[in-house]
């Protein structure tokens, strides 16, 4: 059985994590902006179904009356239900996809632990880095 060693130099690991760390920030940065995107693709894609629904190309299978008790809306006439309504799959628009929640805390300890290993490996006088200092920093890279 053969093994392989591979020499990566302690520059190119720290370019690396560099990279990571700035992707990290701009993704967490960005999350907000990708979910008022999403909320607005849904918000059409909502209203696409119902002009289709609308014009009469789908079916009712089930409706059922909500029967909570809503205190803010004295409105009268209103009434709330669900519906299960099925359309042709060749008539209905694409769904949006939801982005990926990049949790608060996660956010937090990757980009401490990046930070940290970076500040070790400036530190460090030699030039290839070792197997298990590479193990412990290669699930961000």
């Amino acid at each position: 059985m053969s093994t392989v060693k591979v020499k990566v130099k302690v520059s190119v690991l720290i370019s690396h994590l560099e990279k990571a760390l700035a992707e990290r920030q701009a993704r967490y940065k960005n999350q907000e902006k990708e979910q008022a995107k999403y909320e607005k693709a849904v918000e059409q894609y909502n209203l696409a179904v119902l002009k289709l629904i609308k014009s009469g190309k789908g079916t009712i299978d089930e409706a059922e009356r909500f029967r909570g008790y809503q205190k803010t809306d004295k409105r009268k006439g209103k009434v709330s239900f669900t519906a299960t309504i099925w359309l042709d799959a060749g008539s209905l628009p694409d769904e949006p996809e939801r982005p990926e929640c990049y949790p608060d805390y996660h956010y937090r300890t990757e980009c401490e632990e990046i930070t940290q290993a970076i500040r070790v490996l400036k530190l460090t006088d030699e030039q290839y880095v070792s197997a298990s200092t590479y193990a412990s920093v290669a699930k961000y890279l």
